[in-house]
């Protein structure tokens, strides 16, 4: 028998993650590493990562950063926590503002890309070793900006886990009355308690208490205090220990805002009980599944079909569904479906097509379904020091619903027509450790608001382990310079509307940051610059950003 003091791999609960196969360059993956590794503080910024995406950033850290992406308001932007749809709740029932949706105990993210919506999927951290683990992480810089980071996790032999993990954020903001970079302040307490003994079996409760606190400056920024708790219990029961054949999962979950928590006017609605139950079946060539949701008053039922297949080497087939009611007798339809193909040299196909005749905002009483079809394509190039793929798509005429809450000066979007469009991204590594990467965005034809013309984001990277008299992988240094920029079209460049209905402008701008870290084995430190260039420009009309804004911090991790 093996003493405790040897480490010991146990099962862990599956990720809650759509199973493949996929066709490439429609799957964007985040590992626990480029979460530590990167600029990357909020959900926001991580999906800045994605081409087309725009970020509304209405101040520096803190404030309201909502994610506009292909012209559809709210509906543009779908998030699962552990495979729990997160629902607006509180002071927004319409947008869910990412900015607020905390990555302290997240492991994985995975977003998949569709012509006009973005889904989602955050994976919460599961410790794997019975060798327990502790991290701790500070950080400080200007505005009086603080972090401070606590986790421990432990799994003993018997598959009993338990992982605890607190962040508490601050920011002094800026003094002046013309700022709309106000004070904050967050709490995030996370409890995670698994019991998988094997691969075929398990369960897991989590509870994630989210508390914060927005001053307000008349005009500018609208104070904000809320106090959010999710919690879900969750069970699988799986048939083979590889990951194939038949799986069911059934989840339990709630989330609530207590009762100090500012809460829509539209509606006050401070609870929501989630039950679902998937059943699926993997194959060595794909898989099927079927997942029923019920999510209260709002949403009182879902059904949800997903298949992927690869019939024949190179060639991926994929397709995903849902039909669900709301409240006062409305219901709504999706249908989803993508095709690659893989050919020589590395090249490769896919395409997407997206069918919807559904609400965005099932809170709203007086909202109905819109009819929308859209659809895009895309070449791609993979080599072993380059990736290149170039798309285009078609995005059908959508009139969205109102705006993010936490943003004073829109108070709504305007309708957006029928919209072509192009994108291209790329990452080339000339050297060994340097890589350049970038992508970029254009509505050729017709454009919504937060859509700029010319939006572009790049970066060169230096990643390095060259430090060889260490045992590889104690030391590793990474330094980026990003940079995000668009100009303003003749019919594009649109920041959205304010009360009266006017329309708001986009003003080109570019914005510049620095991301240096270094890791010696445990220890990372990092030293982040946004807005390096002083750039006076803003994301959002009438909302500044602090120029040559800057934080740091160190973050250790170790075994107990």
């Amino acid at each position: 028998m093996r003493p405790d003091t040897v480490p010991t791999l146990l099962p862990l609960f599956p990720a809650a993650v759509p199973p493949g196969p996929l066709p490439a360059g429609t799957r964007y993956t985040f590992t626990a590493d480029s979460l530590v590794f990167s600029n990357i503080v909020t959900l926001s910024d991580l999906l800045a990562h994605i081409p087309g995406v725009y970020v509304a950033r209405a101040g520096f850290v803190g404030q309201a950063e909502p994610v506009l992406y292909g012209g559809r308001g709210a509906q543009g932007l779908e998030v699962y926590w552990d495979g729990v749809p997160y629902l607006p709740l509180g002071r927004d029932s319409v947008f869910l503002d990412p900015a607020r949706i905390s990555l302290a105990a997240v492991e994985r993210v995975e977003v998949i890309v569709l012509p006009a919506a973005l889904r989602v999927y955050l994976v919460s951290a599961r410790h794997r070793s019975t060798e327990p683990q502790t991290e701790v992480r500070i950080a400080t810089g200007e505005l009086g900006i603080a972090n401070y980071h606590g986790a421990f996790a432990r799994r003993w032999r018997s598959g009993v886990g338990l992982t605890l993990k607190a962040d508490w954020n601050s920011l002094d903001g800026e003094s002046a009355i013309t700022s709309s970079t106000t004070s904050f302040s967050s709490t995030d307490l996370w409890v995670k308690a698994d019991y998988v003994p094997t691969d075929r079996f398990g369960a897991s409760y989590q509870v994630l208490s989210s508390s914060w606190k927005r001053a307000e400056r008349v005009g500018l920024v609208q104070g904000w205090k809320a106090k959010r708790r999710d919690e879900s219990l969750r069970l699988f029961l799986a048939a083979r220990s590889d990951g194939l054949g038949p799986r069911a999962e059934l989840t339990l979950a709630r989330a609530s805002v207590d009762r100090d928590s500012v809460v829509d006017t539209l509606r006050s609605e401070r609870e929501i009980t989630q039950g679902i139950l998937a059943l699926s079946h993997a194959w060595s060539r794909g898989s099927a599944g079927v997942a029923l949701r019920f999510q209260g008053s709002d949403r009182p039922f879902q059904v949800e079909t997903r298949m992927a297949w690869m019939p024949v080497r190179g060639v991926v087939l994929s397709a995903d569904g849902r039909h669900a009611t709301y409240g006062q007798d409305r219901s709504g339809n999706r249908l989803h479906l993508a095709a690659g193909l893989r050919l020589p040299l590395g090249f490769s196909l896919h395409g997407d097509e997206a069918f919807g005749n559904d609400l965005q905002a099932p809170a709203i009483p007086g909202d109905s379904a819109q009819e929308t079809t859209d659809y895009s394509g895309a070449v791609r190039w993979q080599s072993r020091v380059a990736t290149i793929q170039v798309g285009a798509g078609r995005r059908a005429p959508y009139v969205p619903v109102g705006f993010a809450s936490g943003v004073r000066t829109v108070d709504h979007l305007g309708p957006t027509p029928r919209t072509d469009y192009v994108t291209t991204q790329a990452s080339i590594r000339p050297l060994p450790g340097l890589e350049l990467a970038g992508w970029y965005a254009d509505a050729v034809g017709g454009g919504a608001d937060f859509e700029p013309a010319h939006h572009a984001r790049y970066s060169a990277t230096f990643y390095s382990k060259f430090w060889r008299v260490y045992k590889s992988g104690v030391f590793a240094l990474r330094a980026e310079i990003a940079a995000e920029s668009w100009s303003i079209g003749a019919s594009q460049g649109l920041g959205g509307r304010d009360t009266s209905g006017a329309q708001l402008p986009l003003r080109g701008a570019t914005f510049i940051e620095t991301n240096v870290e270094m890791r010696i084995v445990g220890v990372t430190v990092y030293w982040v610059i946004r807005s390096l260039n002083g750039m006076r420009g803003s994301y959002v009309d009438g909302l500044g950003y602090p120029k040559q804004i800057q934080f740091y911090g160190a973050r250790w991790t170790f075994a107990n």
